[in-house]
């Protein structure tokens, strides 16, 4: 009996014994243990629950002493809550509306002054540096100066660009009735002689920008349309649009005159793209 009883004690005792782990550096040329580390189970407990611990504490300092409470639920009262989500929607709507009028006084800015206004490339770099290479060879300096004498001549060339920027557009007679024969056409502007008290119309839909008056030409009207066309009626003896005023292609924009000559009255109209003068017969019937 003895005999078990200390066999027993012997088996029971290992498993009392708490177990003992070893976490050992070693140097992988000299095969010398660097730095040792030796613990057991209930240190390894131990210091995980510290950590947790203190993951804890620095997480409710954070709260505490930080905004950042305010986006927890329940701490603001609902009215708060409320008055800030009306504030933040104020401030999109301050925002649109100033990117909307910085866009309007850009485009006005580019109107009124149409020599800053950046021409448009009628070849975007993307394409010429999508084309293959016709050899392995670089580019040599004649070829530079060649694309770029290319460039800068397409850049202004009307033939190319205000097509492409009329496609789709149907512009409409100005002047019902009106004849092309008179001394003051130019590539630029037409000048039509106008039935007595005939309307002047609006070649297309837009706003009119703005309105003056000359002692030669009567009342000049400005009127802006799509994809950068402007044209430009002078000699309206009673206007009927101000400025601001929405018009649509063919709105009644004034009057011409009783006549200055025997045969009606003299209206100009000239038609302008991004800040270039166009021929009006090219794109205008008449």
């Amino acid at each position: 009996m003895e005999e078990k009883n200390n066999n027993k004690k012997n088996i029971r005792h290992p498993l009392r014994t708490p177990r003992r782990f070893r976490l050992s550096f070693i140097n992988e040329n000299t095969f010398n243990e660097v730095w040792t580390l030796k613990f057991t189970g209930p240190k390894i407990i131990a210091a995980v629950a510290f950590v947790i611990f203190a993951i804890g504490c620095m997480a409710a300092t954070i709260i505490v002493l930080t905004p950042i409470r305010t986006l927890l639920p329940g701490y603001l009262k609902k009215e708060q809550r409320q008055e800030n989500i009306v504030n933040a929607m104020r401030v999109d709507s301050l925002s649109e509306i100033v990117k909307t009028n910085n866009a309007y006084m850009k485009n006005l800015a580019d109107v009124l002054n149409p020599s800053s206004a950046p021409a448009k490339q009628s070849i975007p770099k993307a394409e010429i540096a999508a084309l293959p290479p016709d050899s392995l060879l670089p580019p040599s300096e004649n070829e530079k100066m060649f694309v770029r004498r290319f460039e800068e001549a397409e850049r202004f060339n009307l033939k190319i660009k205000s097509p492409a920027a009329a496609d789709g557009i149907a512009f409409f007679a100005p002047v019902n009735g009106a004849t092309t024969e008179a001394p003051r056409n130019s590539a630029t502007e037409v000048t039509l002689i106008a039935p007595k008290e005939a309307a002047i119309c609006s070649i297309y839909g837009g706003t009119v920008i703005g309105t003056y008056t000359t002692l030669n030409r009567g009342t000049t009207a400005i009127v802006q349309h799509p994809n950068g066309f402007i044209s430009k009626y002078s000699g309206i003896a009673t206007p009927f649009a101000v400025t601001g005023d929405k018009v649509e292609a063919g709105s009644v924009i004034g009057l011409a005159g009783n006549g200055e000559n025997t045969k009606g009255s003299l209206i100009s109209i000239e038609l302008w793209n991004n800040g270039t003068a166009l021929n009006p017969r090219d794109y205008i019937p008449f």
